[in-house]
């Protein structure tokens, strides 16, 4: 049977035009003038005998047939992406770009990714560290690594909250629970004077180390075992959980930070732990990637190995 379908190159500038909203930046897209995109909508609009754009003084937007067709357009191009990406990769080596926190990069991936790297030689990968919500769209990243709350998640009431946001587009977009962001404070061998383990009361007078991308992490710690705090003057501040890391390490004060990101310096004797308490805060550390990539090589191979690597991690 014969298909009865529009010019595909004219719904190659319509995708692009609707995802920009403007004829102008379609036409820097694809290398053309604006009134070669003008022609491609009006040979679609004429094909459907429907608008698919209102034209406005400074603007256009979508009629509704017209987001309809970009939904669909845009669904069946991302698949052809996909699979064309899958057949050169059959052939030729593979890259993984994978957006990650930084202090998580560096303290556990990073030592980590040699393991991967000899057993899927043909995989390269490629990190690019950030704290923002991911973007698969804007970012062109394969999988992310990231904190907070999954969607349908409830948060334990009374919980530490975290401050960062996984991503903005939760469309499409599949979480993998990694491992649980749970909380210690953390502090140079020696800091904590007296009898050990300290009762969280006794943290509250010694120098606390904030970091500042979990800036309510101390007084949600505290408050959640029921104890008085109040901000002192000895506080510090520092931008990234390595930071605050280095300071305890250096003998500054004492930091809050997830005990997955200082499983070695304890266990090497670099850092106590001088509590019992630990505090499991509203959220989860997450592997994320587009679901219509779920099956990719790649993607496949990084998240089973992820998985793996996961589960053979020492109680800390």
């Amino acid at each position: 049977m014969k298909r009865s379908l529009p010019p595909l190159v004219s719904l190659r500038a319509f995708e692009a035009a609707a995802r920009h909203m403007s004829f102008t930046l379609a036409a820097d897209e694809l290398c053309v003038t604006q009134s070669a995109i003008s022609r491609h909508i009006k040979n679609l609009e004429t094909h459907y005998a429907l608008k698919l754009f209102n034209r406005l003084t400074r603007a256009i937007e979508l009629t509704p047939q017209g987001a309809r067709l970009f939904d669909v357009v845009t669904r069946s191009l991302d698949q052809i992406e996909t699979v064309a990406r899958e057949l050169t990769g059959a052939r030729n080596s593979r890259s993984l770009l994978v957006s990650i926190l930084p202090t998580l990069a560096s303290t556990w991936l990073m030592p980590r990714l040699v393991n991967f790297t000899q057993a899927h030689q043909a995989i390269e990968i490629r990190l690019i560290t950030s704290i923002d919500p991911v973007s698969f769209d804007r970012d062109k990243v394969d999988v992310a690594i990231r904190v907070g709350k999954p969607p349908g998640k409830r948060a334990r009431k009374g919980a530490p909250r975290i401050d960062l946001v996984m991503t903005d587009e939760w469309k499409g977009v599949a979480t993998e629970p990694l491992f649980p962001d749970s909380l210690v404070p953390v502090c140079k061998p020696g800091l904590v004077k007296g009898r050990l383990p300290a009762s969280p009361a006794a943290l509250a007078r010694l120098p606390l180390i904030h970091t500042d991308s979990r800036a309510h992490a101390w007084p949600d710690w505290f408050a959640a075992l029921e104890v008085p705090y109040a901000a002192g003057a000895q506080a510090l501040h520092f931008g990234h959980f390595f930071m605050s890391v280095r300071a305890a390490i250096e003998g500054r004060g004492i930091a809050l930070v997830p005990d997955v990101l200082v499983a070695e310096e304890i266990a090497s004797g670099r850092l106590a732990v001088p509590v019992r308490e630990r505090i499991t805060s509203g959220g989860d550390y997450c592997l994320l990637y587009r679901k219509e990539r779920a099956d990719d090589y790649a993607i496949a191979a990084f998240r089973n190995w992820l998985h793996a690597e996961v589960a053979a991690m020492p109680s800390i």
